[in-house]
């Protein structure tokens, strides 16, 4: 096992080894009586077996018991100096940080126990509580939604055939030469280019009408950085469609007959449900190839610059262009977006939402640490936050890999092509307060290739993601 954040100073790895092995011996012993690692039934014998040796050492006298006997060696040490329990309450478990501790001992039990279930693959996942059906129509769904990108484009700044939107688009895929010109001049220029599909400047300071004009042979409304220093011009790619029952609009309408998954719940709030099969072998190698070779997948780094050792992963981005309803990725996260709407109640679409993260973890030791993806403190939801993640597993790897639940002893196994949902939103409007923190399991061996969507409500986009009000 790995010490963790715990191997920093040389003269602390020996207490760091000898605390785990206390832990990890309670743990066994634990499984033996429970026969599992799993559950909060797990959590409280690993904490209530770590108390009673405290309580032990403390009855027994301690180390003034061992001097009293002059016993150097034998059980008397081995009761020396049990593992200090923290203060801790449960449903979520939650260990209060002691920063007078420099070795973090509350830090220190949370990633001991987490590795220990990890790297119980024996035990599988969590059970199953119930099972239910869910539909896609996606001629249905897809007809719902060629109306309502047409009504917001009419809505949206811009006009007819250009949609409006603030922000850049990124360096590459340019198309013609730059050129100073004013914004109608470059909506006929770029009328006249080629595979030209949008254009993007920077708002000069002293108000000229005639910025340097990028012309772009890629340009979606999703691609868009958000800047409040440029603007961007992007071809509506639906001006034939948004026309009633013309022969556009009839092929961006799926034929595909409706489709029953089965939906396997494992908590109902905050929820945590899984879909097998969501996705076909088809779907996986479409958004592998989508998010690149491994050469293109960055490795995960921390803010300030340095791999990151909190998120040893490697990982890119995956755009999504919700203005063209036939594109094989728009498809798949619109059934996405369409299920996580149906099963959870949200107003959730894909216009303005972040893009699908692929994240490929392929040497030994990559992982995850516990983390939330959006506010667990309980506090009430703010519009425009992340409110659910679904991670779809397309490739799972030979050993661990899980993703684990770190609070709550949930586990869930990695199934190629399975779909997992969980919601940190609960029913009356406040924010989960720990059970949705999460981690990726170290894999031992193989490769675990995971597309992850966060999803959010009150986005669109003329108010994207990440400018959000409340983000």
């Amino acid at each position: 096992q790995s010490f963790g954040y715990y191997d920093v100073h040389e003269d602390r790895k020996h207490l760091v080894e000898r605390r785990r092995k206390q832990v990890f011996t309670q743990a066994d012993a634990c499984v033996s009586e429970l026969g599992t690692s799993l559950g909060v039934s797990f959590l409280d014998c690993v904490l209530e077996k770590l108390e009673a040796l405290e309580r032990d050492y403390d009855n027994n006298g301690g180390e003034e018991s061992c001097a009293r006997d002059g016993e150097v060696d034998g059980d008397c040490a081995v009761m020396e100096d049990p593992f200090p329990v923290p203060s801790y309450t449960r449903s979520p478990l939650t260990i209060k940080h002691d920063f007078n501790d420099p070795a973090d001992h509350p830090g220190m039990l949370m990633d001991f126990i987490r590795n220990y279930t990890c790297a119980r693959d024996v035990d599988g996942g969590s059970p199953v509580l119930d099972k239910r059906e869910w539909v896609y129509d996606e001629a249905e769904v897809g007809a719902a939604l060629l109306e309502k990108i047409c009504q917001e484009n009419m809505k949206s700044e811009g006009s007819a055939q250009w949609n409006k939107a603030r922000g850049f688009l990124p360096a590459g895929n340019d198309v013609g030469k730059a050129a100073e010109m004013d914004v109608e001049s470059a909506k006929v220029h770029c009328d006249k280019l080629p595979m030209c599909e949008g254009f993007t400047f920077q708002m000069t300071a002293d108000g000229n009408n005639k910025p340097m004009i990028f012309f772009k042979s890629r340009a979606s409304r999703s691609g868009v950085v958000a800047s409040d220093e440029w603007k961007t011009y992007i071809r509506f790619k639906g001006s034939g469609y948004c026309e009633s029952n013309s022969a556009q609009q009839q092929e961006q309408i799926s034929t595909e007959p409706p489709r029953t998954y089965t939906i396997e719940i494992l908590r109902e709030e905050p929820l945590v449900a899984v879909i097998p099969n969501f996705a076909s072998q088809e779907d996986c190698d479409m958004l592998i190839e989508a998010g690149g070779t491994d050469e293109v997948m960055g490795r995960a780094h921390e803010s300030g610059g340095g791999p990151s050792s909190y998120r040893r992963s490697y990982s890119t981005n995956i755009d999504v262009d919700y203005e063209s309803p036939t594109d094989p990725i728009t498809r798949f996260a619109n059934r996405m977006f369409a299920f996580v709407r149906d099963i959870t109640g949200y107003s959730l679409y894909g216009p303005g939402q972040e893009p699908i993260n692929a994240v490929l973890y392929k040497d030994a030791g990559d992982e995850y640490r516990p983390h939330c993806d959006g506010p667990c403190n309980g506090q009430r939801n703010q519009y425009g936050a992340r409110v659910a993640t679904s991670i779809l597993y397309c490739q799972t790897s030979d050993g661990g890999g899980q993703t684990s639940f770190t609070r709550s002893g949930m586990m869930i196994m990695p199934r190629p092509r399975d779909l997992l949902l969980f919601s940190y939103k609960h029913h009356n409007d406040t924010w989960d307060n720990g059970f949705t923190e999460h981690s990726g399991c170290p894999i031992t061996g193989g490769r675990k290739w995971i597309a992850t969507q966060w999803y959010r409500e009150g986005v669109n986009y003329d108010v994207p993601w990440n400018m959000a009000e409340n983000v």
